[in-house]
């Protein structure tokens, strides 16, 4: 299953970085995540595929039933790949759009025609419409929620203006794995990628039928068997590199990486299950800078830990998710010396720390 995972989330992964490039990083890592955790259920749900066709065929027939099954998922896959560069491609164009200076030269924002060949008609009573760029219904609609959407946007400063056809009841109803969810803390509901930095909910059907036992183990097991030495490596590349920081009174540190920080950050990743957390290692020190220190607290396992003396977490908001980074303060006696390494990553603060004053 891990093989057909790399092959599954190298090929998701390729979609979204066709987009974005090196532009806007924290929506891609999301959107990365998001289909690398994707393509773990793919993965279990064709293994599984051909292991029910062994089960109930030989010889020629399952020659046969393993061809029809190989053919059945080239479509879908397809079909999926096509549809995550779309709703990247959604992601960020909202992403600029929703830029200061865009906003306010171009209010609207105007649903173009497909490109397809022959396209559906579930978006056509969208065409030519325009609507304000912060109006609820891009939070229902946009390019790419249909597989294999083909549709574009376009800003403008036009008067916001419904098509003729259009009828808020009459709007076609999203396929499962692109309905709206909540995002933020203010209890809204989107579906717009850009919102949610997802390509795909949980309601898409590799994930929606798989059982909340098997999901656990799927996970776990890419986790350990895959994400866990891409963290070692991720972190390991940044060894003798460090990242500048300061303490809460403007001091500033260096913080180092080193085989603690990989061995704790990949023993986080594995327990969380966490794909987005395994994004973020792959470059640590850009996420650190725009960190912010929230809390510290002492080092309480002196009999443990001898040299360490004080642990600092700084916060770290991506999308909808927080991370704290643990930055544990040492002090070196043979030569009077402090220094200060990544400990782990935690998405949560423990009630022992003690918090800063905004």
């Amino acid at each position: 299953m891990e093989d057909l995972y790399k092959h599954y989330s190298n090929g998701f992964r390729k979609a979204v970085d066709s987009v974005f490039g090196d532009e806007y990083p924290e929506m891609a890592d999301q959107l990365r995540a998001n289909v690398s955790r994707f393509s773990a259920y793919k993965a279990n749900y064709v293994r599984q595929a051909f292991d029910d066709n062994a089960r109930q065929f030989s010889g020629k027939d399952l020659d046969d039933a393993n061809r029809a099954t190989i053919n059945q998922f080239r479509r879908w896959t397809d079909a999926e790949l096509t549809t995550a560069g779309a709703r990247a491609r959604t992601a960020k164009q909202f992403t600029e759009f929703n830029q200061d200076d865009r906003r306010e030269l171009f209010p609207c924002l105007k649903w173009l025609p497909s490109r397809a060949v022959n396209p559906r008609q579930s978006h056509a009573m969208f065409w030519g419409g325009v609507w304000r760029k912060d109006d609820d219904f891009w939070k229902r609609h946009q390019p790419g929620t249909e597989w294999n959407c083909m549709c574009d946007l376009e800003e403008c400063d036009d008067a916001p203006q419904e098509p003729k056809d259009y009828s808020r009841k009459k709007e076609p109803k999203v396929p499962k794995g692109f309905e709206q969810e909540p995002y933020g803390n203010k209890g809204e509901k989107s579906n717009n990628p850009y919102h949610t930095g997802k390509v795909f909910n949980d309601n898409v059907g590799y994930i929606a039928h798989t059982s909340r036992t098997r999901a656990r183990k799927i996970e776990h097991k890419i986790a350990d068997n895959v994400l866990r030495a891409e963290t070692y490596n991720n972190i390991r590349n940044n060894y003798g590199n460090p990242v500048s920081m300061q303490l809460i009174d403007g001091t500033p540190i260096n913080v180092i990486f080193d085989s603690k920080s990989s061995s704790h950050i990949g023993n986080d990743v594995v327990n969380g299950n966490d794909f987005l957390l395994n994004e973020i290692t792959k470059n640590p020190r850009r996420a650190m800078r725009k960190s912010i220190l929230r809390a510290h607290e002492k080092n309480k396992k002196k009999d443990e830990k001898p040299s360490a003396v004080e642990y600092f977490y700084y916060e770290y908001k991506i999308g909808n998710k927080v991370y704290y980074f643990n930055v544990e303060e040492n002090y070196v006696k043979m030569e009077k010396r402090h220094f200060y390494r990544l400990y782990s990553i935690t998405d949560k603060l423990r009630d022992s720390v003690i918090l800063y004053e905004k």
